[in-house]
């Protein structure tokens, strides 16, 4: 494993390339919550206090808000509450940082809502299961954390998606075996799909305290799947597209690798994952190093916004790859400190 120095390094190279390319914070989208994210994790590791400027800033420009949260659907949209785990950090930096008043609203919609229907993807489970759960900390209120344990529970069991034998998930409903198999005849279990879930539940288990009632769920899923998804890894140290048909799209692939590298090594500083569990760290974050990290500081190998398993181009990139790159690079460096 490199030193602690050389990642703060990697951690600046990277992040200053993106910021110099993107010098506007751009809009609250997913793709915009999911860097910022990474971004913050990078001002708590280097104290560079350009990045945290740069996240206030967004946060600011939306007015603390969420995209397009003008309609009934877009307060339930999981997609668009992603941003809301960056606003509620930039309070928890600074208590005089923003408003919670649009992120109380929009949720008093959804809680007060009886269906439970809506979370037909599983992005979701990176994009709104930690911020509801923070919310559900913040406020002091359980209802949080009962209406996303139902919304989750639609995904896992109503719509079938997490497939306990392989331990895995469906993007959704479409990919379910009977619907679509790969070229050769196998299920269809997307890299960065799985990454999202793998993820979102650490970051899950991070926020929920350990006695609270659906705790130990969603830690037995993020085990199962851990395990699952380790001897899928290839010996470049990534994942492809196509998880357990990996000829399929025989490319390395950023996004995915980085998000279930991530869920890992916040894992293992969790006290959940033991020490093989680093040993895929290593090996991933050398291979991402060596492959998917230019020596400008842009990252490639990310597979373009997409719903199932595709191509690569070596050239893309993209916000959600580079903000969960940061948050890979900061669990390794507390990790360090912990050993030290």
């Amino acid at each position: 494993m490199i030193n602690k120095n050389e990642i703060k390094d990697l951690i600046i190279k990277t992040n200053d390339y993106w910021i110099k390319e993107n010098p506007e914070s751009g809009d609250c989208s997913w793709e915009r919550g999911a860097y910022f994210i990474g971004c913050l994790a990078a001002y708590e590791i280097t104290k560079n206090e350009t990045y945290y400027q740069y996240a206030l800033k967004w946060a600011n420009d939306n007015n603390w808000s969420f995209y397009d949260d003008k309609s009934d659907w877009a307060y339930k949209n999981a997609d668009y509450k992603i941003c809301g785990q960056s606003y509620l950090k930039l309070m928890e930096i600074d208590p005089s940082n923003g408003t919670m008043e649009n992120m109380i609203s929009g949720m008093e919609v959804v809680l007060k809502d009886t269906n439970n229907d809506y979370w037909w993807w599983v992005d979701t489970i990176y994009m709104a299961l930690p911020y509801y759960n923070m919310m559900g900390v913040r406020m002091n209120d359980s209802r949080y954390f009962d209406k996303v344990y139902k919304l989750f529970l639609n995904a896992k069991e109503e719509r079938g998606c997490y497939d306990e034998e392989m331990a895995m998930w469906y993007r959704d409903e479409r990919f379910l075996p009977d619907k679509m198999l790969t070229a050769s005849g196998k299920k269809v279990f997307w890299g960065r799909g799985n990454g999202w879930v793998l993820a979102g539940l650490a970051r899950t288990l991070e926020i929920l305290p350990k006695d609270n009632k659906y705790y130990n769920e969603y830690l037995k899923i993020f085990k199962d799947m851990s395990k699952a998804l380790l001897k899928w890894q290839q010996e470049d140290g990534f994942w492809r597209t196509s998880i357990i048909d990996p000829q399929e799209f025989d490319v390395p692939e950023t996004s995915g690798t980085v998000l279930i590298l991530y869920a890992y090594m916040l894992g293992i500083n969790l006290g959940i994952l033991d020490e093989q569990y680093f040993k895929a760290v290593e090996k991933g974050f050398d291979g991402l190093n060596k492959t998917a990290v230019f020596e400008d500081g842009k990252i490639g190998y990310v597979q373009v916004v997409a719903d199932r398993p595709g191509p690569v181009d070596k050239n893309a990139s993209n916000d959600y790859a580079i903000g969960t790159y940061l948050l890979l690079c900061s669990e390794i460096i507390k990790y360090i400190d912990s050993e030290n």
